[in-house]
């Protein structure tokens, strides 16, 4: 079976440039019924999480983890001190003070679907984690050079990481990922390792709240040979701010910078805890793929919204992003520190 890979010039076809890019109307959905939108969408979505013409691949790990992070619009750099940290900014595990254990189920659109599941434990000599990501994207049909259905194929993604953080000074807290990256595509398989580091400083008391920042460096190391063509990881460099007011109110604000990529992002969320056991989210972020996990195709898609519940130890996070014509995707969180 003869398969396009996103990681060459893309011949046209009825639904790529000659460039090998996907026109603005075809995803807007302009002219197409339901179905066909979700077939070509979700296509993209394949396109997305491969090896892309910009020297990208993996491009999964950009997508983001936890429907509290994601329903704060991404604005977790700084604003992160749970297990969901060990994706965002593996520094902020260094706050944990209890055992953590937490799942994520995200729909995004059509058959494809992200799943996270993770584990904090700290100690007297510091934090240590351990996750997994995993992206299913569920039977795709394959295309020859003309165009022409020539059969199906699947492709998945799978992240395994393990975590170290520790709290070096009495506010800074340091942390570093070591990730097993796996890219399937049909018969075709390529592996890689990558590094994440973070920190996070807490600032202390400025004005009625307390204010911390977060620095990150995020996909750091090889990339992936599929096809015989090597792609770099999506590298991304974070920094961002968090501030907490006493009455429950929480804000954060990163900018995130995508050097092979060459494009820059900037997430805001916000927090109100109503009471102790709920709280609500509403956050944006200016570009595409950070919690919608596609190409963003409308203003729209930036935005986000969600709330979480917790009792007894146990917590439940729920998120919502709008996915254009499509509808919207949703992530359920389960956690539990004890």
């Amino acid at each position: 079976m003869k398969v396009i890979h996103p990681s060459r010039p893309l011949p046209p076809t009825p639904f790529l440039t000659a460039q090998g890019t996907w026109p603005s109307n075809l995803l807007e959905g302009q002219g197409l019924r339901p179905g066909p939108r979700l077939a070509l969408v979700a296509v993209a979505l394949v396109v997305a999480c491969l090896p892309a013409r910009a020297g990208e691949t993996a491009q999964f790990l950009k997508i983001g983890v936890g429907a509290r992070a994601v329903g704060m619009g991404g604005a977790y750099t700084a604003a992160g001190d749970d297990l969901n940290s060990m994706a965002w900014n593996p520094g902020g595990m260094a706050s944990l003070t209890k055992r953590e254990a937490g799942a994520m189920y995200a729909n995004l659109v059509a058959e494809t679907h992200y799943s996270f599941m993770g584990y904090g434990q700290p100690t007297k000599y510091g934090t240590f984690g351990a996750g997994i990501m995993y992206l299913g994207q569920g039977s795709l049909d394959g295309r020859d050079s003309q165009g022409r259905a020539n059969g199906g194929f699947t492709a998945s993604d799978m992240a395994l990481g393990v975590s170290y953080a520790k709290t070096v000074l009495p506010r800074l807290g340091l942390g570093v990922n070591v990730k097993l990256v796996r890219t399937n595509v049909g018969s075709d398989t390529g592996y890689s390792v990558a590094f994440d580091l973070g920190s996070r400083y807490d600032l202390g008391r400025m004005g009625p709240g307390s204010l911390a920042a977060g620095l990150a460096v995020l996909n750091l190391g090889p990339g992936i040979r599929l096809h015989e063509q090597s792609s770099d990881l999506p590298l991304v460099l974070a920094t961002g701010l968090g501030y907490n007011l006493p009455f429950g109110l929480n804000f954060g604000l990163d900018f995130r910078n995508r050097p092979y990529a060459g494009s820059s992002e900037v997430s805001l969320g916000t927090e109100l805890a109503v009471v102790p056991q709920l709280a609500l989210r509403m956050g944006y972020a200016s570009t595409h793929g950070l919690i919608s996990g596609a190409y963003k195709t409308s203003d729209l898609m930036g935005l986000a919204a969600g709330f979480g519940v917790k009792a007894y130890g146990m917590s439940l996070d729920y998120s919502m992003t709008p996915f254009g014509g499509l509808g919207n995707s949703h992530r359920i969180s389960l956690g539990s520190r004890f």
